[in-house]
């Protein structure tokens, strides 16, 4: 049997599954709360694995990898290790709390989140628009990385496989919505763990092991093992800052503590969910750091483009075997987080935005695979108008989220101060100096070699929020924050933090 027909076989086995488990949650799809929110009925394991592999996509494994082998360790140390921290204050700071949100009110997204919270019609609006124009943007990072990747599984163009990846993931997140998403997602974590501990020990023996891989490295360009080495400091720090406090906001995270059958289920997830994506990067640090030592001692030719580094190294080093497995737990972190966009994309369209503008839409669950569609078809527009590598185009999305979600959600539901018209201003900055830093880039500017925009966008955000908030409190605000629990505190291990005192 032949390379490519062992390849075809493991991708179109591994689409079949998804596509049968979309079919399976199709049957259990009665209403808008089971597409949105799994009807809440999720486990602490199932959520974890959710949650970890939906933030580790096509940007952290396709986009990282590439990133590591030509910036070298200091992009990696970012993108692998802070997660982690990041899954860890996400569970002890959001979860209890909107947990306890979701029960005492009626909150399936973001958008409801902003609504209970400030009763302000300006600040749902748009905190909606920021779902539907972050979505689009992270996903468009998901189809370029999909059609990277399933043109070498199926042996297809470039354009048809993106199309071709995009349709797969879509059609099983139309059919069975977050209940498909969460259930694929924990395949897709499963097989994106065992595939990355399998690469990095493969990476690890082309370069002959750790040292020799390192020395290699360090003889060719030391630089590359230097924190601060090929992009400086000031450049880490600010990719550090997004990173770290977008992982806290990012709304596939968010959003699956609404799903939750009992707060009680808080209590291991984030253990697993950050064991689960450090192990995941084991791939980026393996195959990254093993073709810059490949190429370094002229075993391998550089790839013509960054975002070619994973696959190129497979098909150099690996077998058929162990690249279609490869190759196929790559397109399952792509989809892990495409189909977790493409459902909150479409509820921001549908249920919030209409819902801002004081309408309301019949037949929600048909309405809201209508907008699935629409969500996928904006991010296939964009990724082929954005002609960028696969980190950058999601540290897009990665930003606009976090400037928009960090002040109003995570210090929202803390501070007693903060305001509808604090969050309005906050997301419209926000998302402003991210679309005009992104469109400037496309353009032709090139930044200074210290500027970040993603950090700067995060920053600029959280910041306004805050000083907005301060100029324009109210009693009425404050009595608002008052009435968003129930007088019971929740259980599990936020509740330390849910009955303490709010920030004056």
């Amino acid at each position: 049997m032949d390379e490519q027909t062992i390849i075809l076989g493991i991708s179109i086995a591994y689409l079949a599954v998804m596509l049968g488990i979309g079919v399976w949650a199709n049957r259990r799809m009665a209403s808008a709360k089971e597409f949105l929110v799994a009807g809440q009925s999720l486990g602490f394991f199932v959520m974890a694995m959710a949650s970890f592999s939906s933030i580790q996509s096509g940007w952290g494994m396709v986009g990282a990898t590439g990133t590591t082998s030509s910036w070298g360790i200091g992009a990696f140390v970012a993108a692998a290790l802070l997660p982690p921290l990041g899954f860890t204050l996400a569970w002890f700071l959001l979860g209890g709390r909107l947990r306890a949100i979701a029960q005492r009110h009626e909150v399936y997204s973001i958008p409801d989140i902003v609504r209970v919270r400030y009763s302000s019609r300006s600040a749902h609006f748009s905190m909606s628009v920021a779902m539907i124009i972050g979505a689009i943007g992270y996903m468009t990072a998901q189809v370029v990385a999909s059609g990277v990747i399933m043109s070498l599984l199926l042996g297809i163009s470039l354009g048809t496989a993106t199309l071709l990846g995009a349709l797969v993931v879509a059609a099983y997140t139309i059919a069975g919505g977050m209940l498909a998403a969460v259930w694929t997602d924990l395949v897709q974590g499963i097989l994106m763990i065992a595939m990355s501990v399998v690469v990095f020990v493969v990476a690890l023996g082309v370069g002959g092991g750790w040292g020799s891989t390192m020395a290699t490295i360090t003889a060719s360009d030391p630089d590359l093992l230097a924190l601060d080495g090929v992009k400086p400091a000031a450049w880490i720090g600010a990719n550090a800052i997004m990173i770290l406090l977008g992982v806290v906001a990012q709304p596939q995270l968010i959003h699956k503590f609404l799903m939750l059958r009992s707060s009680r289920e808080l209590k291991w997830g984030a253990t697993v969910a950050a064991i689960g994506y450090a192990t995941t990067t084991l791939f980026s640090l393996g195959v990254g750091l093993g073709t810059r030592a490949a190429i370094a001692d002229g075993r391998m030719a550089e790839p013509g483009v960054v975002d070619d580094t994973a696959t190129s190294f497979l098909d150099t080093f690996t077998s058929p075997l162990v690249a279609g497995l490869a190759l196929t737990a790559l397109l399952a972190a792509i989809m892990s987080s495409a189909s977790s966009f493409i459902t909150i994309g479409a509820s921001a369209l549908t249920r919030d935005l209409m819902s801002s503008l004081g309408l309301r839409i019949r037949h929600e669950l048909a309405w809201n695979r209508v907008a699935s569609l629409a969500v996928v078809a904006a991010a296939l527009y964009v990724g082929l108008y954005l002609d960028q590598i696969i980190y950058l185009l999601g540290a897009i999305g990665w930003a606009a989220f976090a400037a928009a979600i960090f002040g109003p959600v995570v210090l929202g539901i803390y501070w007693r101060r903060g305001t509808g018209v604090a969050t309005t201003v906050s997301v419209v900055v926000g998302l402003g100096l991210n679309i005009v830093l992104t469109l400037l880039t496309s353009a032709g500017w090139t930044p200074p070699p210290t500027f970040f925009s993603g950090g700067v966008v995060v920053c600029a955000g959280i910041l306004v929020y805050i000083g907005v908030s301060a100029c324009t409190r109210s009693a009425a605000d404050r009595e608002r924050f008052d009435g968003l629990y129930p007088a019971a505190a929740p259980p599990g291990p936020d509740r330390v933090a849910s009955t303490s005192q709010p920030l004056a």
